[in-house]
């Protein structure tokens, strides 16, 4: 369980970042299966001066993929342009901040990607997020997870790509 990495660089290598050998492929179905200890045990211990650690739990036959990330900074302002991003909430408390006016962003990820980060939310709207909360950020709109401070913050990810372009400006 030691394919860690910076959450700083999810959105680039989405496809080439290590999943956990762990999980139970339940014959020919293709079903990823974390059991409940599993997914608890993957953090155990962990500690980062990175603001998030993430692992990929698996990925679609798009190649979309399963992420859960543990947050204990606030993170970088993200937009995706071709992909939502469905959230729950496994632990801990944030602040979700999003909005559509962002300064200072930079476009990041792999060329074409149509992905930014940095910068701050100008316009911005703030809902607390618990465990169990569940969460669905539209493509486009920038978006940013706080952790409650020196706590840790967990959610499980799925990135869904755009089968239309966004209308979002």
């Amino acid at each position: 369980m030691k394919e860690v990495f910076s959450f700083a660089i999810i959105w680039a290598c989405t496809l080439m970042v290590p999943s956990i050998s762990h999980a139970q492929k339940t014959g020919a179905d293709s079903v990823i299966f974390f059991s409940k200890s599993q997914t608890d045990s993957i953090f155990n211990g962990k500690a980062s001066t990175e603001r998030a650690l993430a692992f990929l739990l698996g990925s679609s036959q798009d190649k979309e993929a399963y992420l859960v990330i543990l947050r204990t900074k606030p993170g970088d302002v993200e937009i995706h342009e071709q992909f939502d991003d469905v959230a729950i909430v496994r632990s801990g408390y944030a602040m979700l901040k999003t909005g559509n006016k962002v300064s200072g962003h930079k476009e990041s990820g792999s060329p074409g990607a149509r992905e930014w980060a940095g910068g701050m939310i100008e316009d911005g709207k703030e809902r607390s997020l618990s465990p169990g909360d569940f969460v669905v950020i539209p493509a486009m709109l920038a978006h940013q997870y706080i952790p409650k401070a020196g706590e840790p913050f967990t959610y499980w990810t799925i990135k869904v790509r755009r089968t239309k372009p966004s209308n979002r400006k």
